[in-house]
C-alpha cells in the first residue's frame, strides 16, 4: 500500500460531524456554493459510510474522511491516518494499537489513505481525548517535525482549538522551510482570521464542526468562509 501522492487539499476545509450534518441538501448547497471538498469525521461515526456514499453518489463533492478508528471508515476519496505525536495514549499514538488497527482495515479494504502527524497544541477536547501532553518549545515542535519529514510524512496539522492560545507566526514560518512539508492549520477560525493564517502560511485551514453548529444560520457561515478563503481559488 503506497500513500496518495497526487490528492491536493483545498485552502480551507470545514470539518462536519455527521451527527449534526447528515442531511444531503446541506452538501448539496455547499456544492453550489462552490465547496470542492469537505472534511467528514468527529463523534459521529454510526452513519458515515452511508453519508459518504451518498455524497459520492448525488454530489461532485471530494470526501476527506477523519477517522475516529477502524469502526468508522469509509469508501472517500481519500482517508487520514492521523498519528497524534504528543500522544500519551496507546491507542493514538504513532503505531499505537488504534492507529495500527485503523491502518489494517484501510489496507485490507483498498482505501485510498494520507499519513497525517499530528500535533495537539493547546489545553482542548482533543487534549483530553488522545491524552496528549504540551509541547510548548516551537523548536522541540520543529524537531518533531523534521524527524516527520525524514520518516514519510508529508502532512503535519497544529490543532490550536483553545481560546487561550495563539498561533506563533514565527512557528509557522519555521514549519514553512522544512521542504516539502503541507502544513494544516486547526483552529475556531472566523472568516477573516483564517484567511490571515493562510497569509501566515499555512497550506490548508481547518475549522472544527461546533463553529457551524452553533451558527444562526451555518450555510451563510459557509458561504462566508467560502468567499473570503476559496473564493479566489
Amino acid at each position: 500500500m503506497e500513500q496518495d501522492r497526487n490528492f491536493v487539499f483545498e485552502r480551507y476545509l470545514p470539518l462536519l460531524d455527521p451527527d449534526s450534518f447528515s442531511d444531503l441538501s446541506f452538501y448539496r448547497e455547499l456544492e453550489r456554493i462552490g465547496y470542492r471538498q469537505v472534511l467528514l469525521g468527529g463523534t459521529g461515526a454510526a452513519d458515515l459510510p452511508g453519508l459518504t456514499m451518498k455524497l459520492k453518489e448525488h454530489t461532485r463533492l471530494q470526501v476527506v474522511l477523519y477517522p475516529a478508528g477502524p469502526d468508522s471508515l469509509a469508501p472517500a476519496d481519500v482517508v487520514l491516518l492521523p498519528d497524534v505525536m504528543n500522544s500519551n495514549s496507546h491507542y493514538a499514538r504513532p503505531f499505537g494499537s488504534g492507529s495500527v488497527a485503523t491502518a489494517m482495515h484501510v489496507a485490507r479494504r483498498g482505501l485510498n489513505f494520507i499519513p497525517l502527524a499530528y500535533f495537539i497544541m493547546g489545553n482542548s477536547t482533543a487534549r483530553w481525548y488522545f491524552d496528549a501532553f504540551i509541547v510548548s518549545s516551537p523548536k522541540i515542535i520543529l524537531g518533531y517535525a523534521n524527524y516527520a519529514r525524514m520518516v514519510g510524512y508529508r502532512y503535519l496539522a497544529l490543532d490550536y482549538e483553545d481560546p487561550a492560545l495563539a498561533i506563533d507566526p514565527n512557528l509557522i514560518a519555521a514549519l514553512k522551510q522544512v521542504p516539502g512539508l503541507h502544513l494544516v492549520i486547526s483552529d475556531e477560525f472566523d472568516p477573516v482570521s483564517g484567511r490571515h493564517a493562510l497569509h501566515m502560511g499555512a497550506d490548508t485551514v481547518v475549522t472544527p464542526s461546533d463553529i457551524f453548529e452553533d451558527a444562526s444560520d451555518p450555510l451563510r457561515l459557509a458561504r462566508e468562509f467560502h468567499d473570503a478563503m476559496l473564493g479566489s481559488s
